[in-house]
């Protein structure tokens, strides 16, 4: 039992730090050590949050752009973006962040996307014959038809066989290691 002054009552350690008041006062602070540490992760976690889904949000002007029938657009942030049924064919959009956007049916043909994101993109239906793809991250990505004809697509991330069995490509595709692609009908 814990008597207040008594050193002999104390434990060893907790006896240097002073009075049995102080030693109860201390031990009170370190049960609150737990709390204080998973609000402060608990905040941490909704501040990392909301970074990510400031940066979901696409650019705007970048968006605009590709719209109005600009092609080019390197390393913009058109992540969630909605851009079905536009064309970017020859344009120049390394780098570009697509995560989460909806590129339905979209003519992307003879672009180059190096290093760009499509990581849990809708890219049902996109035409991406003869793209230029080193480096491009498809994690999550659905490619339902999507047409992959002439593409090179053994330097790509995030590709599984189960994406590809949904999208198709030619004689000239060459697919990820360990890899196949079906033929377009």
């Amino acid at each position: 039992m814990l008597v207040p002054g008594n050193p002999e009552t104390l434990d060893p350690v907790l006896a240097e730090t002073g009075t049995g008041f102080a030693t109860i006062d201390r031990r009170v602070s370190n049960r609150d050590k737990p709390v204080k540490f998973l609000l402060a992760l608990a905040f941490s976690l909704v501040a990392v949050s909301a970074a990510n889904a400031l940066s979901l949000a696409a650019d705007p002007s970048a968006v605009a752009s590709i719209k109005a029938g600009h092609h080019d657009c390197p390393h913009c942030n058109l992540a969630g973006a909605d851009l079905s049924n536009q064309c970017v064919k020859y344009g120049n959009l390394e780098g570009a962040n697509f995560s989460h956007a909806k590129l339905f049916l979209m003519c992307m043909s003879y672009a180059d996307f190096k290093g760009a994101s499509f990581r849990g993109t809708d890219l049902s239906g996109a035409n991406l014959a003869h793209a230029k793809l080193d480096g491009a991250d498809f994690s999550g990505a659905r490619l339902t038809i999507t047409s992959f004809k002439g593409t090179d697509l053994s330097r790509t991330k995030g590709l599984t066989q189960k994406q590809l069995d949904q999208a198709c490509g030619d004689a000239a595709t060459i697919s990820p290691a360990g890899l196949h692609v079906k033929t377009c009908s």
